[in-house]
């Protein structure tokens, strides 16, 4: 009897001790941005910023912002604009100072923003891309601040003429009855169309934000810090505010003097083929178009099929069509670059076999942006055949390569400021649908057959395209459904193609590793982790910056074999330099090395409360038979829990811990885990499949 007690009242003591720890580390911005702070503190400290201090600045709220400009009385160079609620962040003044003194062709610029909440919490982060055109013309994607030299004015107010020549007296009169409500009403339709439309866009156009870039230089700015704290979360402005724009809304006649050629690698799927290419048909109506199936050693009897259903979508008379039968090993590059030499269009669009059109439309979307001398390649969103679940909407690069955002998110949902539901600027598309003008395409040399002849030849290409100054775009307002991997099979799954994909990834990293340093469209300070595909702030990467350090404990004692139990659930994500997990394989600038070493995963006990265990890493010598400790510090993985079903406590499963470089011998040590019940003593261990190489 009284052991139970004691067990009881053991038990509440971890779970009030979880329950504190859980409040702590669950609000991931909060622990974000007291690391991040420290950072961006010392290098203000340590920057010479005399050339910033040179010029003279206004700030001025949305609300009196088209008034001020207009009034001719500006009298100073830049001008920061903001939102009426809120405040600008500590250093924001100085940094918009910074960029425009380093950055003399730049006239606009922009930063992210956050939301203090009524409680004094910082919470919401917009964390930005750099310019990204099309998204711009979507939505008014800068915010709640933005920054532009005074000198830009006379787009807006040629000749400094007072905005007595521009309108009407009474209508001066009302926008500055409007201003006196500014601070507790939201800004009416034409503010926000001025502000969006005749200052922004006009500045945007001018400078060459809607031309190919020239060296890769971006023309309008982006800061990518949180520079403006706003009082409530904001709403992105529509982009009906800018209905008129040169860049163009969509029409279902943007293609319809424009040839696209469909190409499709297939090989013996022809009942697959044939539901795609009924699909093309039956939705497509104002698009010229031809459709080039080629196939890489079907058999006879299927060969004999595709010839027979081209026939009959040619004798429709709905589009030409050609048939390259022409038997090889499978390479999906090669195939693609053989259809783009049969092709006759204008803009070429590269689909599989496996795509199910599912609205009307679909190709004049495509082209519509893809026919824009500055665009290169263009895809769509992709679902999952009969739901809502993304499997594509846009591919960002993280440091460990690239990766599919939102995949196996449900489209219902609005995610991460509408990026699943507007036309977005990404640095790649999927070649599963891949829209691309003939010309772009021969311009980066096509895809490359020799290096990435099954995976990646789509980022490839992408990364090329993008390297020659054009962007790429993902229509996420339009959808097509995916059969992911119907035609060849999972790689994964075979050992063989595992190693092949492997071997295709490192190529690619390789190639382009200043893109996997920095995707210019994902922000730096998002989540890295290959596998967490949600937009999230990378807190933990923010702590790793300033490593805590634990020290490995030789057991003198044995890991006993009957402790070892797979109810201890284990998966080690991480095992390697810290260098390698903060900067990826192939950074141009790494972090200086011998930062040591880094072991994160999760870990739970099913059917139990977690919070009563003390999880402790153990790391195995495979040469010595040596055991080590180390002390494990626990991380939210919300994740994790939202997987689980009968554990209790279970959101702080994560874990991770960093060693300093000659903190081991050198050698190989497998990963484990040992739980310790701290309401009973008794001890549970697993091990994984997973080492450590100390050199």
């Amino acid at each position: 009897m009284l052991k139970q007690a004691v067990k009881q009242y053991l038990k509440r003591k971890c779970d009030a001790r979880y329950e504190n720890e859980l409040h702590e580390k669950s609000d991931i911005y909060a622990v974000w941005y007291k690391y991040h702070l420290q950072d961006l503190d010392r290098q203000l400290v340590e920057k010479d910023h005399t050339r910033g201090k040179a010029f003279r600045v206004e700030v001025v709220r949305y609300s009196h912002l088209r008034s001020y400009i207009l009034s001719g009385k500006v009298d100073c160079d830049i001008i920061i604009a903001c939102e009426d609620d809120g405040t600008l962040a500590r250093g924001a003044e100085t940094l918009i100072r910074d960029y425009f003194a380093e950055n003399p062709l730049v006239n606009m610029v922009y930063g992210d923003e956050d939301r203090l909440d009524e409680h004094g919490h910082l919470t919401d982060p917009w964390l930005k891309p750099d310019w990204s055109p099309d998204t711009f013309l979507s939505t008014f994607y800068f915010g709640s601040i933005f920054a532009i030299r005074a000198s830009e004015l006379m787009l807006i107010n040629p000749g400094e003429r007072t905005a007595a020549a521009f309108e009407a007296r009474a209508s001066i009169a009302a926008d500055s009855e409007e201003e006196k409500e500014a601070a507790s009403a939201e800004l009416d339709e034409r503010m926000r169309s001025w502000i969006y439309g005749s200052l922004c866009l006009k500045i945007a156009q001018a400078d060459g934000g809607f031309s190919r870039r020239n060296a890769g230089r971006f023309p309008v700015g982006h800061i990518p810090e949180v520079l403006f704290h706003a009082s409530r979360k904001l709403t992105p402005w529509d982009s009906n505010l800018i209905r008129g724009s040169l860049t163009g809304r969509f029409s279902d006649e943007s293609a319809s003097q424009r040839l696209v050629s469909i190409i499709i690698p297939s090989k013996d799927n022809p009942k697959v083929l044939l539901d795609c290419i009924k699909s093309i048909e039956e939705n497509t109506k104002s698009s010229p178009y031809e459709i080039i199936v080629v196939d890489n050693g079907s058999s006879e009897e299927n060969r004999a099929w595709v010839e027979r259903t081209l026939k009959v979508h040619g004798e429709k008379d709905i589009g030409g069509y050609e048939y390259v039968y022409e038997p090889m090993p499978f390479n999906f590059s090669k195939m693609c670059n053989l259809g783009a030499r049969h092709a006759n269009g204008e803009l070429l669009l590269f689909l599989n076999d496996d795509i199910t059109i599912a609205k009307p439309n679909w190709l004049s979307y495509l082209s519509e942006k893809a026919k824009l001398p500055y665009v290169g390649a263009v895809g769509t969103k992709l679902l999952y055949p009969n739901s809502d679940i993304i499997q594509h909407a846009g591919v960002v690069n993280v440091h460990a390569g690239p990766i599919h955002k939102l995949q196996y998110c449900s489209n219902k949902e609005v995610h991460y400021f509408g990026f699943n539901k507007g036309v977005r600027n990404v640095i790649a598309v999927t070649g599963a649908c891949l829209m691309v003008r003939a010309e772009v395409f021969e311009q980066a040399g096509g895809f490359d057959e020799e290096h990435f002849a099954v995976a990646f030849n789509d980022i490839d290409l992408c990364l090329k395209i993008f390297e020659l100054g054009y962007y790429n775009v993902v229509r996420n307002n339009m959808y097509l459904y995916h059969h992911e991997s119907l035609s060849r099979g999972d790689d994964r799954k075979d050992q063989i193609k595992s190693l092949r994909l492997s071997n295709e990834q490192e190529a690619l990293l390789k190639m382009h590793p200043a893109l996997f340093e920095r995707d210019p469209f994902y922000h730096p300070y998002l989540e890295q982790d290959p596998a967490v595909t949600r937009f999230r702030i990378a807190a933990e990467d923010a702590s790793l910056r300033h490593p805590e350090y634990v020290t490995p404990q030789l057991v003198t004692g044995k890991i006993k074999p009957e402790w070892t139990d797979p109810v201890l659930r284990l998966g080690v994500e991480f095992a390697n330099s810290l260098d390698r997990w903060l900067t990826g394989p192939y950074a141009l600038h790494p972090l200086m090395e011998g930062q040591g070493y880094y072991i994160k995963g999760y870990s739970f006990v099913i059917n139990a409360d977690n919070a009563v265990y003390e999880r402790k890493i153990l790391l195995k010598n495979e040469q010595s038979g040596d055991v080590f400790l180390l002390p494990a510090r626990s991380m939210y993985r919300e994740d994790i829990a939202a997987n689980l079903t009968d554990q209790i406590n279970d959101k702080l499963t994560g874990f991770g811990a960093v060693i300093t470089s000659d903190a081991l011998p050198k050698g190989s040590y497998l990963v484990g885990m040992l739980a310790d019940d701290r309401t009973s003593r008794r001890n549970i261990v697993n091990w994984s499949d997973v080492t450590l190489t100390v050199k």
